[in-house]
């Protein structure tokens, strides 16, 4: 059976003639298409997170990067750092991060993952796959991976492809393309509690 035909449909896609150099084969026509399939589909799987999206990035970065400050996070995540604080207000609220000193510099307060919210994390992320996989339904399992791979290069390109004549737009944050913050995998020797500590 085709690994195609998922949950979300067997719906056949027309056959696209990349010849005719259609609308279909422009990238500026794909990529907000693709955006708002994932954003629908996406903010209802992220829909228990405090702070939706973002609190589901803020959640990600903490279970598997090392720990680092409020200010770090937003750039990281290209988040607005006001908007960061809202987000992490939320999270802290909810008991799922919590605020604690950096043992480097105890005016720094590092943001950690607390148990509950490695827990909220791992939920929410099978909720996405599944959300993923429908909006990926016409793509084998090998194309799925393929194409996470590939998003992922173009991604971490992006940020520094802004040669041309257009100047910098100050108000798009943009992520910090560093991966290797990525490849942390063990899990932090202290188990967290909700912090009661203010910031």
């Amino acid at each position: 059976m085709d690994d195609r035909a998922t949950a979300g449909g067997t719906d056949d896609l027309p056959e696209i003639d990349w010849d005719a150099q259609g609308i279909e084969t422009e990238l500026g026509w794909a990529v907000p298409l693709v955006l708002q399939g994932y954003v629908r589909l996406g903010s209802e799987a992220v829909a228990e997170v405090p702070g939706g999206p973002r609190g589901y990035q803020v959640l990600v970065a903490t279970t598997t990067e090392e720990a680092s400050s409020q200010l770090l996070l937003a750039n990281r995540l290209g988040i607005d750092k006001t908007q960061m604080t809202y987000v992490i207000d939320a999270l802290e609220a909810a008991g799922h991060v919590e605020r604690r000193p950096d043992p480097a510099d105890r005016r720094v307060r590092q943001v950690h993952p607390t148990d509950a919210g490695r827990a909220l994390l791992a939920r929410t992320r099978t909720a996405l796959r599944d959300a993923e996989g429908v909006l990926m339904r016409h793509l084998s399992a090998d194309e799925q991976r393929s194409m996470r791979l590939l998003l992922a290069r173009v991604a971490l390109g992006a940020g520094t492809a802004g040669t041309g004549p257009a100047p910098h737009d100050p108000a798009f944050e943009h992520p910090l393309a560093v991966p290797e913050r990525s490849r942390r995998r063990a899990p932090s020797p202290t188990t967290s509690t909700r912090s009661t500590t203010p910031e």
